[in-house]
């Protein structure tokens, strides 16, 4: 799989996922929150210098993120 192909299949992958995560917090965290939540975190893995399995690391973490916050 060329470069280009495989950005656009993590981004495929991060789009499937951000909208499980809204299905799953939501009525508790708006969309817009989970959103949010998304963009912080891909922008703190990509940061860091992730890429391989960005869009499965940047789920675990706004998991682990929400829960957290809806426990409160």
């Amino acid at each position: 799989m060329g470069h280009a192909a495989a950005l656009v299949a993590e981004r495929k992958a991060l789009l499937t996922r951000t909208e499980s995560l809204i299905r799953d917090f939501h009525p508790d965290l708006s969309a817009g929150a989970v959103i949010r939540v998304v963009t912080r975190c891909r922008t703190e893995l990509l940061r860091a210098g992730v890429r391989r399995g960005l869009a499965g690391a940047t789920e675990a973490r706004v998991r682990a993120q929400l829960h957290h916050t809806r426990a409160d």
